[in-house]
C-alpha cells in the first residue's frame, strides 16, 4: 500500500511540475513559469505563482520549451560580434520594448562631417556604419537608436549598446 502511495505521488509531481513552460536565453538563464504569447517583437510570460504579465525582447530568447505539449519553438539566433569585422551584423533597434532582457552598454555617437560628398542617404548610411563599427568594438550586438538629426549636410545618431546578459 505504501508503494503504492509512493508511486502515485511520484507520477502526480511529475504529471503538475512537467507542465511548466520554460524560456532559455541566449546569456544561458531559464525563465520558468507561463507563456503568454509569443509575439513579433516580444515573449510574454508569467512566472509561477503570480499573474504580471512579464516581457522579454525576442532577441534575448533563443527557444521556449511549451511544458503541456512538450513542444520547442525557436525564437532568435544568438548573434556573435568576435572581432571589429563583424560590424555587419550589429542590429539597430528603434523601440525600448525591444532591449528587455538585454544588458545595456555603453552609449555611442556617430556623425558625418559638415563638409562631405555625399547625398542625403549616403550621410545617413555613413553614420550608421560609424554607430555600427563603434558597437562591434565593444563587441555589442545590438544598438538602441536614440536619436536621429539631419543638421545642414551632416548626420547625427546617438545610441545605447546592448549585449546578452
Amino acid at each position: 500500500m505504501k508503494n503504492i502511495f509512493i508511486l502515485g505521488f511520484t507520477f502526480l509531481t511529475t504529471f503538475v511540475f512537467g507542465q511548466v513552460d520554460k524560456i532559455y536565453k541566449h546569456s544561458g538563464e531559464i525563465i520558468e513559469g507561463q507563456i503568454k504569447r509569443v509575439g513579433e517583437f516580444t515573449v510574454e510570460f508569467t512566472y509561477d505563482g503570480e499573474d504580471a504579465v512579464q516581457s522579454l525582447s525576442r532577441y534575448s530568447v533563443n527557444k521556449v520549451f511549451y511544458g503541456k505539449s512538450t513542444r520547442i519553438e525557436d525564437v532568435s539566433s544568438k548573434i556573435e560580434i568576435t572581432d571589429d569585422n563583424d560590424w555587419n551584423k550589429v542590429i539597430i533597434l528603434e523601440d525600448k520594448q525591444l532591449v528587455a532582457g538585454l544588458k545595456k552598454g555603453d552609449d555611442l555617437k556617430s556623425k558625418t562631417g559638415w563638409v562631405n560628398f555625399r547625398s542625403g542617404n549616403g550621410k545617413d548610411e555613413r553614420a550608421e556604419k560609424v554607430l555600427k563599427q563603434q558597437a562591434a568594438d565593444v563587441r555589442c550586438p545590438f544598438i538602441l537608436l536614440l536619436s536621429d538629426k539631419t543638421v545642414g549636410k551632416s548626420a547625427k545618431k546617438t545610441g545605447s549598446c546592448y549585449k546578452y546578459q
